[in-house]
C-alpha cells in the first residue's frame, strides 16, 4: 500500500534515478561481488529509502537484468560500434586497442566480475559466453571484411580477444607507455602485417595524451 500511495503521488518522487541505482549496483559488483548487489546496501550507499529501489524496480531480478543490460551496452557494445565503423585494417585494429586501454570505454574490472557472478550463475554463464562468441564475430567479421580467409579471420580473431582477456587476468598495472612500446609487435603479430610507422605514432601520440588528460 506504501508503494503504490508514492508512485501516485508526484511530489513525493524519489531524488535517485534508475541509473543512479544501476551503477550503485554495478560498482557494488565489482567491489564486493554479486552478494554485494542487495536492495539495502545500496539504499544505503545512495542515502536513500528502499522505496526509491521500488520506484524505478518491479523487484531485485529487474535490478540484476539491468545490470547486465548496462555490461552488453558498456563492454560489448563499444567493440562493436568501433569495429563497424573502421574501414580499413590499421584503424580497426588500433580503435580495438583504443578501447581496451580506455577504462571508461571498456571496463575490464566489471568484465571480470560477470565473469565471477557466471560462476554461481548459469544463467550469466551462458551469457557471459554468449558475449564472448558475439565479440569474436564481430572481430572475425572485421578480419574477413579486409581479406583475410574466413578460417583465419576466426583464429586470429580468437587470439587477438584472448590474449587481451589474459592480459586483464594476469598482467595487472603496467604503465601505459612501457606497453605501447610494443604497438608494431603486437600489430605485426594479431594480423600478420606490418602498420604504417607514422599511422602507429600518431596513435601512440593521441592515446598517450588523452592519459596524461586524464
Amino acid at each position: 500500500m506504501e508503494l503504490l500511495s508514492t508512485q501516485s503521488d508526484p511530489k513525493r518522487a524519489p531524488q535517485k534515478t534508475r541509473e543512479d541505482w544501476i551503477v550503485a549496483a554495478l560498482d557494488a559488483l565489482i567491489e564486493d561481488g554479486i552478494e554485494g548487489v542487495r536492495v539495502l546496501k545500496l539504499s544505503k550507499t545512495l542515502g536513500v529509502t528502499r522505496g526509491s529501489f521500488y520506484w524505478h524496480f518491479e523487484n531485485h531480478d529487474e535490478l540484476l537484468d539491468a545490470v547486465l543490460d548496462e555490461w552488453r551496452a558498456r563492454n560489448t557494445g563499444v567493440m562493436l560500434d568501433v569495429l563497424q565503423h573502421s574501414e580499413t585494417l590499421e584503424t580497426g585494429i588500433l580503435d580495438l586497442f583504443a578501447v581496451w586501454v580506455d577504462h571508461t570505454k571498456f571496463d575490464p574490472h566489471l568484465d571480470q566480475a560477470l565473469r565471477d557472478w557466471g560462476r554461481r550463475s548459469d544463467k550469466v554463464a551462458s551469457l557471459v559466453a554468449t558475449e564472448d562468441d558475439n565479440r569474436i564475430a564481430a572481430i572475425a567479421a572485421f578480419y574477413e571484411r579486409q581479406s583475410y580467409p574466413k578460417t583465419e579471420a576466426f583464429i586470429r580473431a580468437r587470439v587477438i580477444y584472448f590474449t587481451q582477456l589474459s592480459y586483464y587476468a594476469l598482467v595487472g598495472s603496467e604503465p601505459d607507455a612501457e606497453r605501447m612500446e610494443y604497438l608494431e609487435t603486437y600489430f605485426h603479430c594479431f594480423t600478420g602485417r606490418s602498420i604504417t610507422p607514422h599511422v602507429a605514432q600518431e596513435f601512440l601520440a593521441r592515446v598517450l595524451h588523452k592519459k596524461d588528460d586524464a
